[in-house]
């Protein structure tokens, strides 16, 4: 008799460490169900910063592209060669200016030396009709120097201006392009920004998607697990009922077949009495055999355990159904966003549009003044060439009549280095040139008259006179003489 309950115990032993077995390895997974579902959404969010990466990656890679590729080099090339052209240039400018300066610094110098000896000459005191052909002389030089130092200074301050234009220039285009640089790099960053904000709630909602669909499909189980159950558990009770009024109809004919015959009120009495107590039987039966398949179900045996485990059941579903719901929401929100976003980025778009055509007609508007402007440039251009031509047939005239006239000022412009052309600084020159020689020449008309004059009325004239005449002719020789000289 000891082998069979030694073997029982041993059974219910076994059967108690598989239920603890059973009960620690349920509990090892929810425990993993647990840090899988706290991992997942770091692992999420990783894989979304390496896409991110990864994407950044390709648009730092394809701006290296277009900033290698032939049209960016070509206009690099470009700005560099225009760059080079100007540094020349401005070398250029430069010894030009630094000539120019040398040139004022000699005709300085030179202007110093011949006041000197004018200085020198007016020093020595000769005869008066010496001292003022010296004096004239030293006057026409000086004022050709100082034409001479005009003209140099002129095309000094013109060199100076220029240079001083063309560095305003390069200061403009400068500024144009470091503004033109700015706006671009705050427009890739504001691109790039909107990228980086679209991709974020794309990921967001992607992964909230994700997790709606997860929970949907868990709910579908349980859902599914549910019905399978309380089918499983409808067949389990109609087949206790069946046994059970099986049983019941065997010990009431057991029971009516062992008993005497009573009365018919102690018979309906008893029949009452035998029906009230199989109702409480059934009843009770029912709820042990509902406890027994719950305890079977769930392999716990003890019945606060059991309590609290269909509590915390329902504390996790009712969590579970909150946590839906607030993802629901919670993707609706990030809908209605996404779409604001939509409408924001298409209002931009329109704005941009909108400045885009008003930069147009801006544009449109200051081509058609270039071109007002350069019809009016082309037509005054025009006025100044004629001016110059009529100027020019003036200043040849003034030439032509001093060449004609052989006065004393044009061979010393050629002992200078000076060519004999005419132009808007040695017109004046010219000008007293013909003066003195008209001045020269009424003084000769009117000495030729006065000694004609004196020789009608002594046919001899003096010695002294004659000596003097014949001084003044060698001390003035004439205007041809000094031209062939030179």
């Amino acid at each position: 008799m000891a082998a069979p309950n030694d073997d029982i115990e041993m059974e219910k032993i076994a059967e108690d460490e598989l239920s603890k077995l059973q009960r620690q390895f349920r509990v090892m997974e929810l425990d993993r169900a647990t840090v899988t579902s706290s991992v997942q959404p770091t692992l999420r969010v990783q894989r979304n910063m390496i896409r991110t990466l990864t994407m950044e990656l390709d648009n730092i890679i394809t701006e290296l592209r277009l900033t290698k590729s032939t049209s960016n080099l070509l206009e690099n090339a470009r700005v560099k060669d225009r760059l080079i052209l100007l540094l020349k240039e401005h070398e250029k400018c430069s010894t030009e200016v630094q000539e120019h300066r040398a040139t004022i610094n000699e005709l300085n110098f030179l202007l110093k030396q011949v006041q000197k000896e004018i200085k020198q000459l007016r020093a020595k005191g000769v005869g008066f009709e010496k001292d003022y052909a010296i004096t004239l002389t030293n006057q026409t030089l000086s004022s050709q120097l100082e034409n001479r130092l005009n003209t140099a200074m002129k095309k000094f301050n013109s060199v100076n201006s220029d240079n001083f234009n063309m560095r305003l220039e390069i200061d403009r285009l400068l500024r144009d392009r470091q503004f033109f640089n700015s706006l671009w790099r705050g427009q890739i960053r504001r691109l790039m920004e909107g990228k980086a904000r679209i991709l974020e709630l794309v990921e967001a909602a992607i992964a909230t998607y994700e997790q709606r669909e997860e929970w949907c499909g868990k709910l579908d189980a349980l859902k599914e697990k549910a019905a399978l159950d309380y089918r499983k558990h409808c067949l389990e009770v109609r087949e206790l009922q069946r046994q059970l009024d099986h049983s019941l109809k065997l010990e009431e004919f057991l029971r009516t077949k062992g008993t005497v015959r009573l009365t018919a009120a102690d018979a309906r009495e008893e029949a009452r009495r035998i029906e009230r107590q199989e109702n409480d039987i059934r009843i009770y039966n029912n709820y042990v055999n509902i406890l027994d398949a719950i305890k079977e179900y769930t392999g716990e045996e003890d019945v606060d355990k059991l309590i609290q485990e269909f509590t915390r059941r329902e504390e996790e579903n009712y969590a579970l159904f909150t946590y839906i719901n607030e993802v629901n929401t919670e993707l609706k929100h990030l809908s209605d966003n996404v779409k604001m976003l939509k409408s924001s980025i298409e209002e931009e778009h329109a704005k941009q549009q909108a400045k885009l055509f008003k930069q147009q007609e801006s544009a449109d508007n200051l081509r058609a003044t270039l071109q007002q402007r350069r019809v009016q440039a082309d037509a005054l251009h025009t006025a100044c060439q004629r001016t110059e031509a009529a100027v020019q047939t003036v200043l040849d005239s003034v030439r032509e009549l001093a060449v004609s006239s052989e006065c004393d000022s044009l061979p010393l412009l050629k002992l200078l280095g000076k060519s004999l052309n005419i132009n808007t600084t040695n017109v004046r020159l010219y000008i007293k040139s013909l003066e003195k020689k008209v001045v020269e020449m009424v003084e000769q008309i009117k000495f030729d008259e006065s000694v004609k004059s004196a020789e009608s009325k002594e046919r001899t004239p003096p010695a002294s006179r004659r000596r003097r005449r014949n001084q003044h002719n060698t001390q003035t020789p004439p205007a041809h003489a000094i031209t062939a000289h030179s």
